[in-house]
């Protein structure tokens, strides 16, 4: 099966340096200059040209956004589109993938052409390069073919190949089976993985994402009575927009992370000593440890709120920022908190969709990231397919680059664990027998050197190594060429798709 020569090429890739191998595994020179790489994930587009040893992290990185200032006005893409937000003219965003599908090709088509020609200069009247082309999941029959017309027809691409990006993150990792989180710009999904292929019903789409999250940033920066002040000298009277944009720069800039001494539950408190009793029964040591321990953990917490604070220069202002920069991920983990966000501006789209569905439910649902995963794993079949989907959790994405979020979703899944033995639940009768065991997380192996703490960058790595095997296989059973697009139409691509 393809998927696992991809496995197996992505431990030996980094050895092409070094010695011969089978030539089942490397392609020519020409081609693997000739290969351009267009990966998706539900925020950003990552592309480059070529792929050498060792493999290099992409050329191009933009927002997966344009922009309109008419209803049918031109679409407005990349510098330009950041310069007329800058500028705060009032510009329609648009995301051409939302909700895990294709909603407006027209402007996927511009964010390409933008990409391909203004980035990377490709000349589209004399195209020769091989192109990847990888898509967050589901892609559909529709999406397939509408893809493959695009690229043939207005990109005249002499060969195509089309993935789907939790696929690919998988083949960075060297796993046939995982399940893959992805946190995008409005929306979030959990895509189980099983032996080489995208589980369609192992699918969970959630409207969170990081905009809900900068929009509760904006909140808490409300709250801090420093903040406001800094504020109040950059937008007189405008101190919440003033916020919003700083929560906006804040999330571009990576100035948030995860404090797990903030996240930590309430069930640290269970085991509080009763001094009362122990009194009673004459355990005085025992009231003594707690009360250093009661001081012992005001002091941490004090020491957090102060050591965690930061500095962010806003507008010409230092702006003094406490430990609220630590709470940004919060509405992935319980979107109900954006319930209490009060600011005097409008509520962005996204926002208000995913309070909507909170409210009357509909697709897709605004679930938190957990519940997501635990969605998408109790949708695979049979049973015994979902145990080691937890034993390859792979989180990708932008905010897959914010610290601790990793080991904060290993312990929120947690509770969907099991402590008993596998013995235990093998026993006729238990209702859970598949439960897990343990949640643990993959990383990017070490001998992808470019890669080593990009997480967000696995698809890109996936679709390299991919891309690398696939058009290198001179019989060319996993790539469609312009001259089989003309024979047999757009309806070649989902044949491929198949595969």
């Amino acid at each position: 099966m393809l998927g696992r020569h991809v496995a197996r090429l992505a431990a030996r890739t980094q050895l092409t340096r070094y010695g011969s191998v089978d030539r089942t595994w490397v392609m020519s020179s020409t081609r693997e200059a000739h290969t351009l790489l267009l990966v998706h994930d539900t925020k950003q587009i990552h592309a480059g040209i070529g792929i050498s040893e060792p493999l290099l992290r992409p050329d191009v990185t933009v927002e997966a956004c344009v922009g309109r200032r008419e209803a049918n006005g031109p679409y407005i893409v990349g510098e330009a589109l950041v310069q007329a937000v800058t500028q705060g003219e009032a510009v329609e965003i648009i995301y051409p993938i939302t909700d895990g599908d294709v909603s407006n090709w027209d402007a996927l088509e511009a964010l390409w052409y933008y990409v391909l020609h203004d980035k990377l200069g490709v000349r589209v009247g004399n195209n020769a390069y091989y192109i990847m082309l990888a898509l967050p999941s589901p892609v559909s029959r529709d999406v397939y073919e509408q893809g493959a017309k695009i690229l043939f027809e207005k990109f005249n691409s002499p060969a195509i190949t089309i993935s789907e990006v939790p696929l690919l993150s998988a083949y960075a990792l060297g796993v046939l089976t995982a399940l893959v989180v992805d946190v995008g710009a409005e929306d979030s999904s959990a895509v189980a993985v099983s032996d080489c292929a995208v589980v369609p019903s192992g699918v969970v789409i959630s409207k969170i994402g990081i905009v809900h999250c900068t929009w509760w940033l904006a909140y808490l920066l409300t709250q801090d009575a420093r903040v406001m002040q800094a504020l109040e000298q950059v937008a007189p009277g405008q101190t919440h927009a003033a916020a919003w944009s700083l929560a906006q720069q804040m999330a571009d800039d990576h100035v948030v992370c995860v404090d797990t001494d903030i996240t930590q539950t309430d069930d640290e408190d269970e085991g509080v000593l009763d001094v009362a009793a122990a009194l009673v029964e004459g355990r005085e040591r025992d009231v003594v440890k707690e009360r250093e321990r009661q001081k012992e953990a005001e002091a941490k917490s004090a020491a957090s709120n102060t050591s965690g604070a930061v500095v962010v220069s806003f507008r010409g202002v230092e702006v003094p920022v406490g430990s609220v920069h630590k709470r940004f991920h919060e509405p992935l983990f319980r979107p109900a908190v954006l319930e209490r966000v009060s600011l005097d501006i409008p509520t962005p789209r996204a926002v208000a969709q995913a309070l909507q569905a909170r409210r009357i439910g509909g697709e897709p649902m605004c679930l938190s990231i957990p519940d997501a995963v635990a969605r998408a794993t109790a949708n695979v079949h049979p049973m015994e397919r979902r145990l080691p989907l937890w034993e390859n959790l792979i989180l990708t994405g932008p905010m897959a680059l914010t610290r601790g979020l990793i080991a904060e979703l290993t312990r929120a899944l947690s509770a969907y664990t099991t402590t008993e033995s596998s013995e235990a639940s093998q026993v006729v009768g238990d209702p859970q027998p598949w439960k897990p065991h343990h949640v643990r997380a993959l990383r990017i192996p070490d001998y992808f050197a470019n890669y080593k703490e990009r997480m967000d960058l696995a698809p890109y790595l996936g679709a390299t190594i991919f891309a690398k095997l696939v058009f290198g296989d001179l019989s060319g059973r996993n790539y469609i060429t312009k001259r089989q697009y003309n024979e047999g139409g757009p309806s070649v691509a989902f044949a491929l798709g198949s595969l």
